[in-house]
């Protein structure tokens, strides 16, 4: 009998699952339900998009559906949600974004590879318009597109980590003036305090505004642009916010399942 594998979630784990899979088990069914559009694109990339360091899209897509069909015979259908996990049944349902049809798959074997979620804390204002985070591709065409109708426009970007910077970085790429906020007193909390140090020095002398130690409350509409709210009870006025406060995984799924 033909094993049937089946793997949530695609781009560096689950997709890099499907191809070693493939290369240990010639005869296995394997199907890759990815609920974006693409299966496979360099995530890394996405804030350098933004700032049109990569300008192209397309350079970011790696590998397409039909090149994991035509080289590694598997099965990858993009805009496919997961649902819940039978374990006892062996049966994962699945919900095609397209049509809205839902379908229980049988499998012998189920890998979860779902990723993880941005960090969007239960504060006021975070679904307003102009707040955004940046996870995958359709991220970057709506602040992309955003920034082309607000030219020069100002920006906070919330959160001083990795994503938070290259952010940054990328917004003044962009001509945007930039703020950027941080709870914790030092830009790249993981960083020894000496090491950080210089890094701040040198995103000062590129422009931008730092407010460490000084954590966000919450965000409000303020005529046509966004009040953003600290805890140090400043109010700062801005154009656009991106949210950039750390991932969380996406743990539901196997909640669910047991």
């Amino acid at each position: 009998m033909t094993k049937r594998v089946l793997i949530v979630g695609g781009v560096a784990g689950g997709a890099s699952a499907a191809a070693r899979l493939r290369r240990l088990d010639e005869t296995a069914e394997i199907v890759v339900f990815d609920r974006g559009p693409y299966v496979s694109f360099a995530n890394c990339g996405l804030p350098y998009h933004v700032g049109n360091v990569i300008p192209d899209e397309k350079k970011l897509l790696l590998v397409s559906s039909d090149l994991f069909k035509g080289r590694f015979d598997i099965d990858v259908r993009t805009e496919h949600e997961a649902i819940s996990v039978d374990a006892a049944g062996r049966t994962l349902r699945v919900r095609n974004l397209k049509t809205g049809v839902e379908t229980d798959e049988p499998y012998d074997e189920l890998v979860l590879a779902p990723g993880a979620a941005p960090i969007r804390p239960a504060l006021p204002g975070l679904d307003l318009p102009g707040v955004f985070v940046v996870r995958t591709i359709p991220d970057t065409r709506r602040i992309r597109s955003w920034l082309d109708e607000h030219e020069g426009a100002e920006a906070v970007v919330v959160g001083g980590g990795f994503i938070g910077l290259e952010m940054a970085e990328n917004l003044v790429h962009r001509k945007a003036k930039v703020t950027l906020l941080e709870k914790l007193d030092q830009v790249m909390p993981p960083l020894d305090p000496e090491m950080a140090a210089p890094l701040a020095r040198h995103l000062r002398a590129q422009g931008l505004t730092l407010r460490l130690g000084e954590g966000l409350t919450g965000i409000t509409q303020s005529g046509n642009r966004l009040a953003v709210s600290t805890d140090r009870g400043a109010s700062l006025t801005t154009d656009l916010v991106i949210l950039a406060l750390g991932v969380r995984p996406e743990t539901g799924l196997a909640k669910s399942a047991g």
